[in-house]
């Protein structure tokens, strides 16, 4: 028979079980511009194609490649020597299709919430538009997620005509839900990474260091919730009947009783690391740890309160350079610099020991205690370089335990999925 009675036919068959090109070509796995060539008979269905064809249309591959269907007692023949026409064979074949595809399309999703990651952190670090960033990337990972739910409802109508078994059909839904479980978990996690860009100003970003102290944190806090979510709903998908457990109870039982106990100890070394987080921030703080300049006399001491050094023009938190300011009495009479400059050290009975002038802008804090001979010695001076080092000190013990809480979890999760049952 020639090519053109096979494109007929398909044509025909197709029409006749009320499917458009498109439903067609999603049954299998191709594009719907390849069954309008076919139809057209500009080319012919690969040889593999032939028995999920058949197999949709109750037909067999030699009717297909005859382009006509045989008479009855033929056809019984066939079916008598051949096996059933939806064999079993051709069953897993479909099914498979319908996994592998649906299976790419997952991957899309997935892509799409690592562009958002992507446009949220060129919007925070190159545009510094952190709050922008957040949102542009907010659309993308919203668009995974309406993919995601027509991936799944296109996958579960692939096989509802196929005739599977309840066990199979239930194998291939948890499958479907496994997928779209993992894609929506990557989105969460993304999506929480991202969330500290919230905090940000509309025309300032967050720094590469404050994204990771902020963000890994955050991205494991919605992880966690998104497993407790998922605890919970798990059951109730299973009590409403959109899949079925088919043997393995008993592997279910098992691996939430280990959830619940994995669970347990993750949230107890996730509190443990809380309280020693906090300990550490109350006692190693910045104010607690910052080392400044000792001065064991007032001459010197004097010398580099009076040095002239201005505070850095470009950090906001820093004060004014004293050429920018006005200076008044307490009668509200204008003075000089010099005048509102003048500082004196007083001992417990309110002499002066010490007077200087201070130029020295960078100083923030001056510490001394009183000796039992009055002297106020040694003096320590502590500048904002001191306090800015003392900040990096912190940040890097915060960064530790970020990291910390990472790794508890991370470990946490490999021995569940080392000791649950498959």
């Amino acid at each position: 028979m020639e090519q053109r009675t096979i494109g007929r036919f398909i044509a025909a068959l197709r029409k006749a079980s009320g499917m458009t090109q498109r439903d067609l070509a999603e049954r299998l796995g191709v594009s719907d511009k390849s069954v309008s060539r076919w139809e057209r008979d500009e080319g012919a269905p690969d040889l593999s194609i032939l028995p999920v064809l058949a197999e949709i249309f109750g037909v067999t591959c030699d009717e297909l490649l005859r382009g006509e269907r045989r008479p009855p007692e033929e056809r019984a023949g066939i079916v008598e020597a051949g096996g059933t026409l939806r064999g079993e064979k051709q069953r897993r074949r479909l099914v498979k299709t319908a996994l592998s595809q649906y299976q790419s399309r997952v991957y899309i999703a997935m892509g799409l919430s690592a562009v958002g990651l992507i446009v949220a952190m060129i919007g925070n670090l190159a545009f510094l538009r952190g709050l922008l960033g957040f949102l542009l990337g907010a659309v993308f990972h919203i668009a995974s997620i309406v993919c995601l739910s027509i991936f799944v409802n296109r996958a579960l109508f692939s096989v509802e005509d196929a005739e599977m078994s309840a066990e199979e059909l239930s194998a291939f839904k948890c499958r479907v839900i496994t997928l779209a479980r993992r894609s929506l978990g990557l989105t969460a996690v993304l999506l929480g990474f991202t969330a500290p860009l919230l905090l940000a100003e509309a025309y300032t970003g967050l720094g590469t260091e404050a994204m990771l102290l902020l963000g890994l944190p955050c991205a494991v806090a919605i992880l966690l919730l998104y497993a407790v979510i998922w605890y919970f709903l798990t059951p109730a998908l299973l009590r409403r009947g959109v899949y079925s457990l088919g043997g393995q109870e008993a592997a279910y039982r098992h691996n939430r009783t280990l959830l619940r106990r994995c669970a347990a100890v993750l949230t107890g070394l996730l509190t443990l690391t809380f309280i020693a987080h906090q300990a550490s921030t109350t006692i190693w703080g910045p104010w607690t740890i910052m080392e400044g300049q000792v001065f064991d006399d007032y001459e010197s001491f004097t010398a580099y309160m009076e040095q002239d050094i201005c505070p850095d023009p470009y950090s906001s938190s820093r004060p004014l350079p004293p050429e920018a300011m006005m200076y008044y009495d307490e009668s509200g009479h204008e003075i000089s610099q010099e005048e509102a400059n003048r500082r004196t050290l007083e001992d417990a009975e309110g002499r002066v020991v010490c007077t200087y002038i201070q130029r020295n802008y960078s100083v923030i804090s001056i510490q001394y205690s009183e000796n039992e001979d009055g002297t106020l010695l040694p003096i320590t001076v502590y500048t904002q370089d001191d306090y800015d080092r003392a900040v990096k000190k912190a940040r890097r013990r915060h960064v530790l335990f970020a990291a910390l809480c990472c790794a508890e979890t991370a470990a946490v999760v490999v021995a569940y999925r080392k000791k649950r049952v498959r």
